[in-house]
């Protein structure tokens, strides 16, 4: 079992893998430049397993190096990639992007990234759109010309973008909080026009943020996307990517390359693939996906949580890619509890749990833990405090006496506080195991604590009023955006997720102003400023001070951060010994679509089938 763009299994080199920023000029036929996060710039889906929950290159990471699995340099294999999944049968699938779930990961090789986010150099990288520049409250992008639907064979144009970002608009996604209008400029130039006082870091996290080319006119022209964009019913996917859907039962999807498909147009990366195309197939759960890997019988899984002693037993030619998810575990508090609203009682609860102890009982090779919790994800934080654990924070671990202290300053003991429910879906296994790890520790430190599973997820329990202390993800799952301070704090401290209207726990909804360290601090205020503030010291000051709202205050208790663990057996799959492609949402889907090439074989993709 092989473990890729993670040198060792040691917390402290996390961020030496994730945390890197840099400006990345390509060269070659996008010409294009990646532009980095502030310096100086798939989760948490209710039916998951498990709790925690897609160009012209710009890395020199793999394309000079060593293959696995094979001799290289077999062409036309015929075979397909066969891939596993465990989240719902292929005829449940829902085409419509905003619908929120019943989305399947094929979509990340059906449908044309506009970038691809590479998360350990934190840079976008071109893929349809070439190239962005931004002016004076605007960006304009430059769009490839020879990508197309799959259905019609109609060149997708900087206007069929437009709509795309007009029915987001629609659908009052985040984008549209920070910019005003889209307009095609050209047939292949679309101009995003924004307050000129935003941010360029933001309003590119925003833009870039997973986004694919799904929105194909030809599937909601006619529909009543303007009043209901969730509501329209999408039959079939039309692709703008380079593999199409061909088939699809109960027990599996298939996509193949367009290259020569009956009544698909061709796609110019479609000479990437050498293999037949995928095979997705649904497993009823992850032990039965477990067993697929173990005995061979599968090619790989986009995201699959394997413990440690699972892993143990996968053969040596599985490559697993531990990929920085940017979210995990938090235990929200209801604000309006007579108890749990203090911030004394919040952190004496903190001051309770051992959470490493409480990682080593889930996985510790897949999960990152917050020595002191900033609101920040594991990647960005020492790029912003130069350590995991910076001064001025708490750090919170067990500490019985600081506890017993602060729920005396209140006027309580852990016998006065009456029962401490912790809530928590009981089908993600992870979290699952991480909650009855904490009520143990609760009660050992003295409280009184009980488990409280529920049959849903989170968004099942998370707007009811039966719950006082309920696990929810202290970050979004599967966003590239969160990499940005902004947007991770913004949902911390206002979370939206839940409730449009104002923040599900309560938290701040009567007064945006916390005291923090003597210190007052209009936090809605701060986070309208950040967004805003383009001087590198500017934004230093407001992310420190709305993390130490995060730390002091408390609004949620960071319990774990994950790795998502994604899997390529290189048995029949030649891939590179090291890219920063690699640490992308997903490999199986986004490495034959790299244009890099693999030492042996004459056309690009970093991914190709060795005929073995």
């Amino acid at each position: 079992m092989n473990v890729r763009m993670s040198r060792d299994d040691k917390r402290e080199d996390y961020s030496k893998v994730v945390s890197r920023r840099k400006f990345v000029t390509l060269a070659g036929a996008t010409g294009a430049v990646a532009l980095a996060g502030c310096s100086g710039g798939g989760g948490g889906d209710d039916t998951d397993t498990e709790g925690d929950g897609g160009s012209d290159g710009g890395s020199d990471g793999g394309s000079d190096g060593g293959m696995d699995g094979g001799d290289g340099g077999a062409e036309d294999v015929d075979t397909y990639f066969l891939g596993t999944q465990t989240n719902y049968p292929a005829t449940e699938y829902q085409w419509n992007p905003l619908v929120g779930w019943f989305i399947p990961h094929d979509q990340f090789g059906i449908f044309a990234q506009w970038t691809q986010y590479q998360i350990g150099t934190d840079t976008f990288v071109p893929h349809l759109i070439e190239e962005w520049e931004h002016g004076d409250g605007n960006v304009t992008l430059s769009v490839r010309d020879d990508f197309t639907w799959g259905n019609s064979g109609d060149s997708i144009t900087a206007e069929d973008l437009a709509f795309q970002l007009r029915v987001d608009e629609a659908a009052n996604t985040t984008l549209w909080e920070f910019i005003d209008s889209v307009e095609a400029s050209g047939e292949y130039e679309l101009t995003i026009n924004y307050p000129s006082e935003t941010s360029e870091d933001v309003v590119n996290y925003a833009l870039f943020d997973g986004t694919l080319a799904d929105r194909p006119p030809s599937n909601w022209e006619g529909t009543n996307w303007e009043e209901e964009p969730a509501g329209v019913s999408v039959a079939e996917p039309d692709s703008s990517g380079p593999v199409h859907m061909t088939d699809h039962t109960d027990q599996y999807s298939q996509t193949e390359p367009r290259d020569g498909l009956d009544d698909v147009a061709d796609h110019p990366l479609a000479s990437n693939y050498n293999w037949n195309g995928y095979r997705v197939e649904h497993r009823d759960g992850n032990q039965a996906a477990h067993s697929s890997f173990i005995a061979g019988e599968v090619d790989g899984q986009h995201s699959l949580f394997v413990p440690p002693n699972v892993l143990d037993q996968f053969p040596d030619s599985v490559e697993q890619f531990r990929i920085p998810g940017g979210f995990g575990m938090g235990l929200w508090f209801d604000q309006d509890h007579d108890i749990w609203g203090q911030r004394k009682a919040r952190q004496a609860l903190m001051w309770s749990i051992n959470r490493e102890a409480v990682i080593a009982n889930v996985s510790p090779s897949s999960k990152v833990h917050h020595p002191a919790q900033t609101g920040l994800t594991a990647g960005s934080v020492e790029n912003w405090f130069s350590s995991m654990n910076p001064d001025g924070f708490n750090a919170y671990a067990r500490d019985d006496d600081r506890a017993e202290q602060l729920l005396s300053d209140i006027g309580e003991d852990k016998s006065s506080v009456g029962t401490v429910r912790i809530t928590f879906p009981s089908g993600w296994s992870d979290w699952a195991t991480a909650c009855q790890a904490i009520v143990d520790q609760l009660n050992d430190a003295g409280f009184d604590a009980e488990a409280d599973s529920r049959s849903s997820g989170p968004g099942g329990y998370a707007n009811s009023d039966d719950w006082m202390i309920a696990a929810d993800q202290h970050t979004l799952g599967g966003s590239p955006r969160m990499a940005l301070p902004y947007f991770s704090l913004d949902y911390i401290l206002r979370n939206r997720l839940r409730n449009t209207e104002e923040h599900f726990t309560g938290y701040l909804n009567d007064s945006s102003t916390v005291t923090v360290d003597g210190n007052e601090v209009d936090v809605m205020s701060s986070l309208n400023e950040l967004v805003n503030a383009s001087d590198r010291s500017a934004q230093e000051e407001l992310v420190r001070e709305l993390a130490m709202v995060v730390n002091k205050d408390v609004p949620v208790g960071v319990i774990m951060e994950k790795y998502e663990q994604s899997f390529i057996d290189t048995n029949r799959f030649d891939i590179p010994d090291e890219s920063d492609h690699f640490l992308t949402y997903w490999p199986m889907w986004w490495l034959p679509k790299v244009s890099e090439s693999l030492d042996g074989y004459d056309s690009n993709g970093l991914m190709k089938a060795n005929g073995n």
